[in-house]
């Protein structure tokens, strides 16, 4: 009887065969234990989820159209599922693009307006007397910033929020400093609402593929995984090269980091080619005319979302 009740589940009654019960699906686990079998488990989940990690982003960034692949021939045990791995890498870009790209837009001071009229004089007496009235001779400040809706209509916008777009729009203008970070934080957001549109829109191009709207959403997930984090190390390389710019002796880290974020920026637009051959199987040539067509209905679907994210942030600023 002892031995009957201890190949119970304890969550069922149901007689165990294995270390899962096959009706609620309980594990067959222990959990009131010593304090050092709880931390040995732990560092175990830590290890595991790490192999899994790793794993998933060398796959992810080295190997275009293999996590789609495998997570739609049924393999997903050994890789971090596609939705998760695009939240972790979404919020990775979020904070780095927040607190890294520092913008300061601010007016002239009156040494900027006159060290750029000294050089205006100095061009200009460089200059044959025919080609000098070529040159603008006021080193003035522009005017302002200004940002208006006038008589232009949103459809999706009540009248109200409308009146409220354009007194924000009108804040903003006095900072732009702050209206630039606001829109470059929001590219994850942007990229997100993107999604499901761009994996209709795969459904579509490849309507006779015979694959499901899921399929296609699981490769949107990890190109625009893999396009956030090919950003994200952009910008990184980006900031930590760029104060070395013109400085004695370290001229030539500025000029590899350069190199290395082109390289990046040219492996993004191969990769996309790459995992849409990979994943769809078609000749060479019709990937290619569908590649096209893709970053042309992307760069709309781009455009559109960015305009829709602004108008969201601004009113919610």
């Amino acid at each position: 009887m002892n031995t009957s009740t201890q190949n119970l589940c304890k969550n069922c009654d149901t007689e165990l065969h294995g270390e899962y019960c096959h009706r609620c699906g309980q594990q067959d686990k222990q959990y009131m234990r010593s304090i050092f079998a709880v931390v040995g488990d732990l560092f175990g989940e830590i290890g595991h989820w790490d192999s899994r990690f790793y794993r998933t982003l060398r796959g992810l960034f080295l190997n275009p159209g293999f996590l789609s692949l495998e997570f739609v021939q049924g393999r997903h045990a050994s890789y971090v599922p596609p939705l998760r791995l695009y939240f972790f890498i979404s919020l990775i870009a979020f904070m780095v693009m927040t607190s890294l790209i520092d913008i300061d837009i601010r007016p002239p001071t009156p040494e900027d307006i006159e060290r750029v009229n000294q050089v205006q004089q100095d061009v200009q007496a460089s200059l044959p007397d025919e080609a000098k009235g070529l040159v603008v001779s006021s080193a003035e400040p522009s005017e302002p910033l200004r940002l208006s809706l006038d008589d232009t209509d949103i459809p999706f916008l009540s009248e109200a929020e409308e009146v409220e777009l354009e007194i924000k729009l009108r804040q903003l203008a006095d900072n732009p400093a702050q209206f630039t970070k606001k829109i470059i934080s929001m590219t994850p957001q942007m990229m997100l609402l993107m999604l499901p549109f761009w994996a209709l829109f795969l459904k579509l191009i490849y309507l006779f593929g015979h694959r499901y709207y899921l399929e296609h959403l699981t490769v949107a997930l990890h190109t625009h995984a893999f396009m956030l984090l090919t950003l994200t190390l952009v910008t990184i390389i980006s900031q930590a090269v760029s104060p070395l710019i013109g400085v004695a002796g370290w001229n030539w880290v500025a000029t590899i980091g350069d190199w290395v974020t082109d390289l990046f920026i040219i492996w993004l637009f191969v990769y996309l080619f790459i995992t849409q051959k990979r994943f769809y199987q078609q000749s060479w040539p019709l990937t290619a005319v569908k590649y096209l067509i893709s970053g042309m209905v992307y760069f709309a679907l781009l455009t559109s979302s960015f305009v829709i994210m602004v108008i969201i942030g601004i009113l919610n600023s």
